[in-house]
């Protein structure tokens, strides 16, 4: 081989491992969707997710997994193939016991024997057997692809959700931490009111009662951001774990979601996808177990040199070969073949029922998560004009105490029944941001916002 072709052979090397790097990197990026989620425009989010795409670790189990499923297919692939081997022996008799054959006696003797010969056998799939085993293999790997794509859709979209329930909770943390200090400022000047002989003393312990519940309901809430932020750090697969930092409440964005879906979202869910192709490779497991119940017809055959001395290794006289077909069928195994044929037919009928069932299921999901999505929608809606209101009335008393026609503590409770009021739209605002994911999840991880009407099959 010269240099130059040396050269090429490199070349062509590096060539295709990088084709084979961009074209799983391409895919990936086609699970991630990133045009879904600059929607949210949100730079933080966008960043952990690409962090998230390269280090998680269930997202790189379903690759290997993958990978795991693309070797099976080669094994189905080479079972198609004509087999080739060597068998050598090399041996030395150093003393052979006396070979009587009829009337002819060979005596005892010494030798060695040198046997190099290349088999060759290769069954002819005249049924199709190892055909459909290819066939059967191939929809067995387009199944763990669409376990891989569930797997990013699912791990990305609890993300998501994660991270924007970190920015409810901490906005609540912090309206919390007003409402305490306004309540802890009620209390004491309510029992400022009960020393004058104001007020009775129930009103002080119902007061200070309140502050005790503010400090449980804070101390819940910090908990659960701490619980919030060591789930993230987990499914950002970071063994050096650092705060997550998220953006404001108020950068948080929405988008308008459709009345209605159509029945078609659902050929984009993974599930649905992979009971479809799981009726397929049950078809051809059915059509390989009826192929192993016919005959099989292998051709082998055999060429080398059968030397009894090194320097006569490589002569026309110790040259060999020969070739054949062998048939094969049984006769007789006590109805095993027969048993397993019927449990394939009864797989693919298993199949087509669980096929079924994701086509009700998804429509469930896709419906329930549509339902949810508008109820939060209206619920937010509402709370901002609850909201606007409560302010409104907030601010009249504000000019009331500003005149001094109302004291301080009326005042304080006021602001305390804005706070309380905006805590609503804080919780209505996130909760439908979630809802959107929710359902991107439900139609199979694709942009429902952006969907032609002229694919409509069925309203779901």
């Amino acid at each position: 081989m010269t240099i130059k072709n040396i050269v090429r052979l490199l070349l062509s090397v590096i060539i295709t491992s990088q084709l084979v790097y961009a074209a799983e990197t391409d895919y990936r990026m086609a699970y991630t969707n990133m045009d879904w989620w600059n929607k949210y425009q949100d730079e933080k989010l966008v960043g952990y997710i690409q962090d998230l795409v390269i280090n998680n670790q269930d997202l790189k189990i379903a690759s290997i997994r993958t990978k795991e499923a693309q070797e099976a297919v080669k094994i189905a692939v080479g079972n198609q193939l004509p087999y080739i081997g060597f068998d050598g022996t090399a041996q030395r008799t150093f003393h052979s016991s006396d070979n009587q054959y009829g009337a002819m006696l060979i005596p005892s003797y010494k030798q060695s024997q040198f046997i190099m010969p290349l088999t060759a056998s290769y069954e002819i799939d005249i049924w199709g057997k190892n055909l459909n085993n290819k066939r059967a293999a191939k929809k067995s790997l387009e199944m763990v692809r669409e376990n891989e794509r569930a797997t990013y859709i699912s791990t990305i979209s609890d993300f998501a959700a994660d991270y924007f329930n970190l920015i409810k909770t901490k906005k609540l943390i912090s309206n919390y931490e007003k409402v305490l200090d306004i309540q802890t400022e009620i209390a004491e000047m309510t029992e400022t009111k009960y020393n004058w002989g104001l007020c009775g003393y129930p009103e002080v312990l119902t007061e200070k009662q309140a502050v005790s519940q503010l400090k449980n309901h804070l101390n819940n809430l910090k908990e659960f951001e701490d619980l919030l932020e060591n789930q993230m750090i987990v499914i950002l697969g970071s063994r050096t774990p650092s705060k997550i930092v998220v953006s404001g409440w108020e950068e948080v964005t929405t988008f308008e979601i459709p009345s209605e879906l159509n029945g078609a979202l659902i050929q984009y869910r993974p599930d649905y996808q992979k009971m479809q192709l799981n009726v397929e490779k049950k078809g051809f497991d059915v059509k390989s177990a009826r192929a192993n119940l016919l005959p099989t017809f292998t051709i082998f055959g055999s060429i080398g040199y059968n030397a009894y001395q090194t320097g006569k290794m490589f002569t026309p006289a110790t040259f060999m070969s020969s070739a054949g077909i062998s048939p094969n069928i049984d006769l007789f195994t006590g109805g095993a073949k027969m048993a397993i044929f019927r449990i394939h037919k009864l797989g693919l009928k298993e199949a087509l029922q669980q096929y079924e069932k994701v086509v009700l299921t998804s429509m469930q999901e896709i419906n329930d998560s549509l339902s949810s999505a508008k109820l939060m929608r209206d619920n937010y809606i509402n709370g901002i004009e609850i909201f606007k209101n409560q302010k409104h009335k907030f601010e009249l008393a504000a000019q009331k105490f500003d005149i001094g026609a109302m004291s301080r503590l009326e005042y304080l409770k006021h602001e305390k029944e804005m706070l309380e009021v905006e805590e609503e739209e804080i919780s209505s605002k996130i909760d439908y941001v979630v809802s959107t994911i929710n359902l991107y999840k439900a139609v199979g991880g694709i942009d429902y916002l952006s969907q032609p009407s002229d694919t409509v099959k069925e309203d779901v």
